[in-house]
C-alpha cells in the first residue's frame, strides 16, 4: 500500500518486475543449454540480449504499449531464432550541406521519422502518441540498464 506522502509511481516500470523476469529467463537459459565453447558465445550474447528486451517489454505492461508490443510481436515471430535489432549507421552531420532557407515543418517530419526508426513499433505512430511513446521507452531502457548493472555489481567478486 502505497502512504500519503509517497504515491505509486505508474509511469515507469517496476524494477523488480523487470528483475524477476529477466532472472527467469536467465535461468531457464542455463538450464537450456550449455555454453562453454567460444563459438557459442555470440549465441548466448544474443539470446541474453532477447531475453533483456523481453523481460523490458512485459515489465512495461506487455501489450499495453505500442513498443512493447512490437518487441514481444518480433520475438513471438522469431521464436527458435534470436531476435535481431538492427544497429544504425552513424550518420555523419558535419559533412552534409545545410540550406540557410530550412522549412521547419520540413525538419519537424524528418526528425519525427528518424524517431519512428529508433522506437520500436514506431512507423505506425502519430507524432505526439510518438513522443509520449519514445519517454516512457527511454524511461524503461534507462532502467534496465540499472538493473542490469546491479546484477553485475551484485555477481562480480571484490
Amino acid at each position: 500500500m502505497a502512504s500519503a506522502d509517497k504515491p505509486i509511481n505508474t509511469d515507469v516500470p517496476e524494477k523488480d518486475v523487470f528483475a524477476l523476469h529477466f532472472l527467469q529467463s536467465l535461468s531457464n537459459l542455463r538450464r537450456q543449454n550449455t555454453f562453454n565453447s567460444p563459438e557459442k558465445t555470440n549465441d548466448r550474447v544474443k539470446k541474453i540480449k532477447k531475453a533483456a528486451y523481453v523481460s523490458m517489454a512485459r515489465a512495461a505492461g506487455g501489450t499495453s504499449r505500442l513498443w512493447s508490443r512490437a518487441l514481444l510481436r518480433r520475438a513471438a515471430k522469431e521464436t527458435n531464432k534470436v531476435v535481431r535489432f538492427s544497429r544504425r549507421k552513424k550518420r555523419v552531420t558535419w559533412l552534409r550541406r545545410r540550406s540557410n532557407r530550412r522549412d521547419p515543418v520540413e525538419e519537424e517530419e524528418k526528425e519525427a521519422e528518424r524517431l519512428r526508426n529508433l522506437v520500436p513499433g514506431g512507423g505506425a505512430m502519430e507524432t505526439s502518441k510518438l513522443i509520449e511513446e519514445t519517454a516512457y521507452y527511454i524511461k524503461c531502457l534507462s532502467m534496465q540498464v540499472k538493473v542490469m548493472q546491479c546484477l553485475v555489481d551484485g555477481l562480480s567478486p571484490k
